[in-house]
């Protein structure tokens, strides 16, 4: 059978005899995995701006992938993929019962557990009266059949059961005859997830390697998967993910990253040749045994800013500008790609992960407390003892500017900025500030600074403003900031500590509960002077408070320098319409002198 071929569900629920083996655990996905699935269809065919010209039948969503291995029967033995596989045959289940299914019998077997074999059968035995057969030891299977029904009775049933059928489709990957399924099985269930898409993405650019000598193909092969490998783990700088020999061939020459040139040592005798299942799940590709145990411990102690899957999107962008941010379509970008992208893409993403590690924060997780943080933006250093600053000078403003990038927008998708980054090519620290500061403006919306509409980036960013005029050099009495800057001196030792984190609650700090509705506080209630941003759990605590009641709690509580301003701005303890005009003015022409 053909590798990683992409299958439609129909002929997935239709065609062979997919076995659940004895060694697999109970059904066990619940509400969270089985509306995820669901809404994952419904919104991707729902169409978006990116996909506007596309009809549905254009259209192709990659679910992800089922591990098989094939029995001499002919039946496919599920690896990896059960719980998916069960499933669709269950959402199937309920679609036929509303008669918009397409597939009238299961093909889903179970070696053992009888009982759910049994009464799945029932069920697609009886479709106009299935919600009346019951039977005993199936409690997980209909929990799920109750929210499958509960998901669907709020959607387009016939537009999600047409595309349900013919255009999601899910790879079918076969192991190898000779594998050793005990040792594989271990493997995946230590894993505890199936394989994923950034996974079949490495495997279908893999196979597009060829050469007509046996040898080189697989010496080709075998660089890619070291690379690739080594830049997917994100929760450490990319160099400390090769060994010492290949660190000193990379890294040398950091600038113009090679393929063909990277002369790894491989791990594969050339004589055993090895499928592309036997690449794809090896255990590992990189060998670390030259790393010393107190380097091996360096693994994992950085956070990155975005996954894996978002990163290859982040390079795909950059060979074609016109790619979207959206990781959700992975396999669907990276399908029929020809071995020339393969080797230039593998290119491109050591390149640019290096780039990204040598200019881009990461979190130090060995510093436990949330307050400290510890975001550095680090380099390689050849000894590998640890990771040194990227900057000799201080880097202070470069780092509060791409943490407040990152905290403003925490998800991983459509980071255009950071995208604005890596293609940047000025990494000298003024240059690199003064990119970071255009985007920073750019992404201010000076038409949204009222309530509802103001964003939450608009908060960040004016914090991030309120802490630059606090290092700047004291102003003179003349300039019209002059006020501001003495209440942010009253403070300063708070905005000297201050770190961005994740706020995402906009606040009035006089509520609308606190005030009558003809009062002059009214008018000026949704007004930035009156706005800023606080954490969910202060939102839910303090809400309607009234603010003499917040400024007693959170006069010292330097998440929202904004909010500290407003509380230096109280006069005599008060806080209304005549407060709320002033506090807003020295906003606006905080905004002023910074955006012009």
């Amino acid at each position: 059978m053909n590798q990683n071929k992409a299958i439609s569900l129909k002929n997935i629920l239709s065609q062979n005899q997919y076995v659940i083996p004895i060694y697999q655990r109970n059904y066990s996905w619940g509400k969270g995995e089985i509306s995820q699935l669901i809404t994952d269809i419904k919104e991707y065919f729902s169409g978006d701006k990116t996909d506007e010209d596309k009809t549905d039948g254009d259209k192709t969503y990659y679910l992800g992938s089922l591990v098989y291995f094939k029995r001499d029967n002919g039946d496919l033995e599920l690896i990896d993929g059960q719980q998916r596989h069960t499933t669709l045959t269950l959402i199937n289940l309920v679609l036929m019962s509303n008669d918009y299914g397409q597939v009238k019998s299961t093909n889903l077997k179970f070696d053992s557990r009888k009982n759910i074999q049994n009464y799945i059968e029932k069920l697609y035995s009886n479709f106009s009266d299935f919600d009346k057969i019951s039977s005993q030891g199936v409690k997980n299977i209909q929990a799920a059949i109750n929210i499958i029904q509960e998901e669907l009775s709020h959607i387009d049933m016939q537009k999600f059961s047409t595309n349900f059928y013919e255009n999601v489709k899910v790879f079918l990957v076969e192991v190898p005859q000779d594998t050793d399924l005990n040792h594989y099985f271990e493997i995946m269930n230590n894993r505890g997830e199936q394989l994923e898409k950034h996974e079949i993405v490495k495997s279908l650019l893999m196979g597009k390697i060829d050469d007509n000598d046996n040898e080189t193909k697989q010496v080709k092969q075998e660089k890619f998967a070291k690379i690739w490998d080594a830049c997917s783990d994100m929760t450490d700088y990319v160099w400390s993910n090769f060994n010492s020999d290949e660190r000193e061939i990379i890294f040398k020459e950091q600038e113009n990253i090679i393929f063909d040139e990277i002369n790894f040592k491989t791990n594969y005798s050339i004589d055993q040749e090895k499928t592309l299942s036997e690449i794809l799940n090896d255990e590992k590709s990189i060998d670390l045994s030259s790393l010393s145990q107190e380097k091996k411990e360096i693994k994992a102690k950085y956070r990155s800013i975005i996954d894996f899957p978002n990163f290859l999107m982040q390079v795909l962008k950059l060979v074609d500008e016109n790619t979207p941010l959206d990781d959700k379509k992975l396999l669907e970008y990276f399908q029929h790609k020809d071995e020339v992208f393969s080797l230039k893409f593998i290119n491109y993403l050591l390149k640019y992960r290096i780039v990204f590690d040598k200019y881009v924060i990461k979190q130090d997780l060995t510093v436990s407390e949330e307050d400290r943080q510890n975001w550095g933006i680090r380099k390689y250093n050849e000894t590998l003892d640890y990771n040194v600053k990227t900057f000799s000078e201080n880097d202070d403003e470069l780092i509060k500017l791409l943490t407040m990038l990152y905290y403003s927008n925490p998800s991983n998708s459509n980071n255009n900025w950071l995208h604005d980054i890596l293609k940047f090519n000025d990494f000298s620290l003024n240059g690199y500030i003064e990119k970071l500061l255009s985007i920073a403006k750019d992404k201010y919306d000076g038409k949204k600074i009222t309530y509802p509409e103001i964003t939450i980036y608009n908060f960040y960013y004016i914090d991030f403003l309120l802490w630059k005029l606090y290092k700047e050099d004291e102003l003179n009495k003349e300039d019209k900031l002059y006020s501001l800057k003495e209440k942010i001196n009253r403070k300063k030792l708070w905005f000297k500590d201050f770190k961005f984190s994740q706020l995402n609650s906009k606040e009035h700090l006089l509520p609308q509960s606190k005030i009558n509705e003809n009062t002059e506080e009214a008018n000026y209630l949704n007004n930035l002077g009156n706005l800023c941003l606080i954490s969910v759990s202060q939102n839910s605590s303090a809400n309607d408070q009234h603010p003499e009641y917040k400024k007693r709690h959170f006069a010292n509580d330097n998440s929202s320098l904004k909010r500290l301003v407003m509380f230096e701005s109280y006069d005599n303890e008060n806080w209304g319409s005549t407060q709320i005009k002033a506090h807003e003015k020295e906003i606006l022409q905080l905004l002023e002198k910074y955006n012009n």
